[in-house]
């Protein structure tokens, strides 16, 4: 545990030496391990609360890694600064992505919209029984002009609502909806399609995060220092 700890002290020492602020644990760092920021010729690496000591260590080299791009290509959007534009490269550097990323932050998203979408499928199923010409991909009116004459009209575009009157106020909610089935099924239909679309927005930005040109070059950099056989392994 010493040793560790002071190899900690030493890499935030050298980190220092590039004029590079260190905070450890004394932040969320923005959500993540760590961050990695610039403003002018500012620099400085914030580390999450509640690392052990070996997370730590990666963590502090994995945003040197984005301080070293930074200062080659301040748009981060590149790796032209080091590797020429090689596809097979950008491969290489995917496998290692694919391989590090936690399973238990990507799988259940995925359960998730799987999910969904038999759920989906399902409700549609059920609605077909009813409006033979029914489709799921856009408004229903035949459904929809019933639903707008009653108070849960809002559920059409929220799950939960809060209608404010002059004289009441009243909850309206899809778990609380039991009216006629076939707007039952429809309201369940439009929360399922809002609830895909949240989660196809989530991994939509999680693909993003995870393959952008200066997280795979600090990924691999990471490897670079503590995974060299693992980096040869999966970068021949």
């Amino acid at each position: 545990m010493v040793s560790k700890r002071n190899r900690v002290i030493e890499i935030v020492d050298f980190l220092k030496s590039y004029d590079i602020e260190v905070n450890i644990a004394k932040n969320r760092a923005r959500g993540n391990r760590g961050f990695f920021t610039a403003n002018k010729k500012q620099y400085r690496i914030d580390i999450a609360k509640g690392l052990s000591e070996r997370d730590i260590e990666r963590t502090l080299v994995h945003e040197f890694a984005h301080f070293v791009h930074y200062i080659y290509d301040k748009s981060l959007k590149s790796l032209d600064f080091i590797f020429s534009n090689n596809d097979l490269i950008m491969e290489d550097l995917l496998k290692i992505t694919v391989d590090l990323v936690p399973k238990d932050v990507v799988k259940p998203l995925f359960d998730l919209k799987s999910s969904l979408l038999d759920e989906i499928n399902d409700l549609t199923i059920q609605l077909k029984q009813i409006y033979p010409n029914f489709v799921n991909n856009k408004p229903f009116n035949e459904i929809e002009d019933k639903i707008k004459q009653t108070p849960y009209k809002h559920l059409l575009k929220y799950d939960k609502v809060k209608v404010i009157d002059l004289f009441y106020t009243r909850y309206y909610s899809i778990d609380d909806f039991n009216e006629n089935i076939d707007l039952n099924l429809y309201l369940r239909l439009k929360s399922k399609q809002r609830a895909l679309k949240r989660i196809n927005s989530k991994i939509s930005r999680m693909n993003k995060y995870y393959n952008s040109p200066t997280e795979l070059f600090a990924r691999s950099f990471e490897q670079f220092v503590f995974n060299p056989v693992f980096l040869q392994e999966k970068t021949p």
